[in-house]
């Protein structure tokens, strides 16, 4: 589950300079101020939101991938 927070931090990392700074005030905002940010710009919300999605997605396949990997390996 993606969160605000997740939506935020990825404005602020793979925003531009507005957007980057969008992010960084959404990570600093008390929740009326992050309620007044998001529905000031819905759009660049949603397009991060499904980013911060896709990113989860991916994060969560590699660890998929690297625990598969480790299934059977001993540590010697």
């Amino acid at each position: 589950m993606i969160t605000d927070r997740d939506v935020a931090k990825c404005m602020a990392e793979y925003g531009g300079g507005f957007v980057s700074r969008l992010g960084s005030a959404a990570l600093a905002a008390d929740p009326s101020n992050l309620k007044k940010l998001r529905d000031a710009f819905p759009d660049y919300w949603a397009n991060y939101a499904r980013m911060a999605q896709q990113l989860f997605e991916v994060e969560k396949q590699a660890s998929v991938q690297h625990n598969n990997n480790n299934i059977g390996k001993t540590i010697t």
